[in-house]
């Protein structure tokens, strides 16, 4: 039988000690509670607000500083949005909307859901900003619509509609969809300005056998750019200016303003008709436009804000404000008329093309 090993005596009043101070220790202070939101807010919204973590730094932040409960609900693209809105259920649950863009907007049936805001201040929204008469909409995102183009695939760009359609970017050009995006929709308007109502036939057939792919929204394209799926894509001029900020190493990422003309593209909020909290939802929106929170127009969805005195990092301050563009030429309420017949026409041409 083996003899027990005796701890010396040394030793066991050091333990002893040990487990006396670890009895006195005192016990960690419990964690204080949260306190009980104050007040709450049902946002709708596009994929790209949260895909381009815009909803992380804006609207989830608003909501920390407010002591807001927060319920953001995402819709893959603004038809399915305004079909919720369309229910009554929903159009009660729902107090704002982000992602409305100035080409949806053009028709009034879209606008009949939204309350008129004359209690939103707009004097430092930029004057080249298209408002809303009747301020159902509130802009915080805008840009001009331009060729990006690779420049390691093509060192010369094209610099006009006209040279958009050579052979050399056989199979090259993204697009987005004017169904249901509001960036494919300006550029079919944008065609339609430059060119009238023959004209942009022509024109969508004369280069359709360079269109690569269909994608779901601008982020969605600029990523395909960016990995080399594409050589060319219609999208904002103010991409190279956030490439500039987070990827230096992507300089050969270019925006060309073609001869003809550019399009202004704008995103809205806008407030719904009975909205629940409707008090919370206009201090997010004077939140939502302020030259603190346009800082992450830049930063997360790569276009410009609108509040004129929002702070502009040196790359962005390159981006032309002044920028020719032709969305005068068309007269609203026949666009909005045509509207169908357009996208018809365009459906025909390009989702006809294989693998599209």
């Amino acid at each position: 039988m083996q003899a027990r090993k005796l701890i010396p005596a040394a030793t066991a009043v050091t333990l002893a000690l040990l487990l006396a101070c670890g009895a006195c220790k005192p016990k960690p202070e419990p964690k204080a509670e949260k306190p009980a939101p104050t007040s709450s807010l049902t946002i709708f919204a596009l994929q790209h607000i949260r895909s381009s973590g815009f909803e992380a730094a804006v609207l989830k932040d608003f909501a920390a500083k407010n002591n807001t409960a927060l319920n953001v609900v995402i819709f893959p693209d603004l038809i399915s949005l305004m079909d919720s809105l369309s229910v009554s259920d929903s159009l009660a649950n729902a107090d704002l909307v982000l992602g409305l863009d100035s080409s949806f907007a053009i028709s009034d049936t879209i606008l009949d859901p939204f309350a008129a805001l004359p209690e939103i201040a707009l004097s430092e929204i930029s004057h080249e900003i298209p408002r809303d008469p009747d301020q159902r909409l509130i802009p915080y995102a805008s840009a001009n619509l331009s060729f990006i183009c690779d420049t390691r695939k093509f060192p010369d760009p094209p610099r006009s509609f006209g040279e958009l359609q050579d052979a050399r970017y056989f199979n090259q050009l993204a697009l987005c969809d004017p169904s249901a995006t509001g960036l494919g929709r300006a550029s079919l308007l944008w065609t339609v300005a430059l060119f009238g109502e023959r004209g942009y036939e022509q024109l969508w057939n004369s280069f359709r056998k360079n269109v690569r792919h269909l994608y779901a929204d601008h982020h969605e394209a600029l990523n395909a750019l960016r990995k080399g799926d594409c050589g060319l894509m219609i999208g904002y001029n103010s991409v190279p200016a956030w490439i500039s900020e987070f990827y230096p190493s992507e300089s050969h990422i270019q925006a060309v303003i073609p001869q003809e003309g550019s399009f202004r593209h704008t995103e809205y909020a806008a407030l719904c008709k009975g909205a629940a909290n409707r008090a919370t939802a206009l201090l997010f929106l004077r939140h939502l436009i302020s030259a603190e929170t346009q800082q992450f127009v830049m930063f997360k969805l790569a276009m410009l804000p609108v509040n004129g005195r929002t702070p502009l990092p040196r790359g962005f301050a390159r981006v032309p404000w002044s920028v020719y563009s032709v969305n005068s030429r068309l007269d609203r309420y026949e666009a909005a008329q045509n509207l169908p017949l357009w996208l018809e026409n365009w459906d025909r041409l390009i989702k006809s093309l294989p693998g599209l």
